[in-house]
């Protein structure tokens, strides 16, 4: 096939015009700088767990209670969080308020199981974009211990 010269002519015109179009919808070339910023999302996260007896005060308590567990969840995201549930072993509850960036709950699950495993999950009903999925659980082995002793009435003298 024989190519005409005025045709021969505009083939590095082609060319270029393609290389152009091809660096600026090509998403692994370095050179273009995208304008878009990363979106602000929330990011839900179990920070720790710890079983506790109500109404201790220090090694003491003032009356044997149902000793429970007390999760603690962070959004350490870069946004608000809608309402969300947490779970604890099948026991949910509701956080309605949602939590704002780098805010944390403390919440109370009464009870404990004979196994001593724990194992909680942030979000467990997927109602949250988060930056992060998978950084919603933690698991907790904790024995029900043996209780603190009884804090003893310190006797008021009498004049």
């Amino acid at each position: 096939m024989r190519i005409s010269k005025p045709r021969l002519a505009l083939l590095p015109l082609v060319l270029f015009l393609f290389g152009c179009i091809s660096r600026f919808t090509s998403p692994a070339n370095p050179d273009v700088v995208s304008t878009s910023e990363p979106a602000l999302l929330p990011d839900l996260t179990i920070k720790h767990m710890y079983l506790e007896m109500e109404g201790r005060q220090s090694n003491c308590v003032e009356a044997y209670t149902p000793y429970g567990i007390r999760v603690l969840v962070e959004n350490i995201g870069s946004a608000d969080t809608e309402p969300f549930v947490v779970d604890l072993n099948g026991t949910r509850q509701q956080v309605d308020e949602g939590l704002a960036a780098g805010q944390f709950i403390e919440l109370h699950f009464a009870g404990t199981v004979p196994s001593g495993g724990y194992e909680a999950h942030a979000d467990a009903t997927n109602q949250v974009i988060e930056q992060q999925e998978d950084n919603n659980s933690l698991s907790f082995l904790a024995p029900t211990p043996t209780p603190p002793p009884l804090c003893t009435a310190t006797p008021i003298p009498t004049p």
